[in-house]
């Protein structure tokens, strides 16, 4: 008996696959679905499910920031600044595209965020790493689109 575990422990490590990582069928849906509940977390003002997927040494770019935005303590801060203020009114995730390489998942896609009348669109990616938790964001990148002239941009934070 115990030889049998200690080499259902040994194989997988042998194999480069950490223990904890369980392959599931559809983790392209998974990642999405985490990805949209952050997104509606953000249509309330709350940043805590974005933060709850987030790794303590994630980095993180977007235009409201001068430069990257080192691990989770200084990502919160920055939220927190935001928390209670809806950040749109509605969105869209366009043409999302999951690349998944061993414990590795990338995201991108169009945000697409409606206030009011005003639209802006937003080149996003969104980095995975499956971890022992479930998979959480290592890094990510928000960059604004150029807006067409009937999509004129709303110049706030998102």
């Amino acid at each position: 008996m115990k030889q049998t575990s200690l080499i259902c422990a040994i194989v997988p490590i042998l194999c480069g696959t950490p223990a904890f990582a369980q392959v599931k069928p559809d983790t392209a849906t998974e990642i999405l679905a985490m990805e949209r509940q952050a997104m509606d977390g953000w249509l309330k003002g709350n940043p805590d499910p974005v933060l709850a997927i987030a790794d303590p040494e994630i980095t993180y770019f977007h235009i409201m920031t001068e430069r990257r935005i080192d691990g989770l303590p200084s990502l919160t801060a920055l939220f927190e600044t935001y928390r209670g203020t809806p950040l749109f009114d509605s969105y869209e995730i366009v043409d999302p595209k999951i690349q998944i390489s061993g414990d590795t998942a990338v995201l991108t896609y169009l945000f697409v965020r409606h206030n009011g009348t005003a639209t802006s669109r937003w080149n996003a990616t969104q980095v995975y790493q499956r971890k022992k938790e479930g998979w959480r964001i290592i890094h990510t990148h928000f960059s604004q689109t150029n807006p067409s002239a009937a999509e004129p941009a709303t110049g706030s934070a998102w």
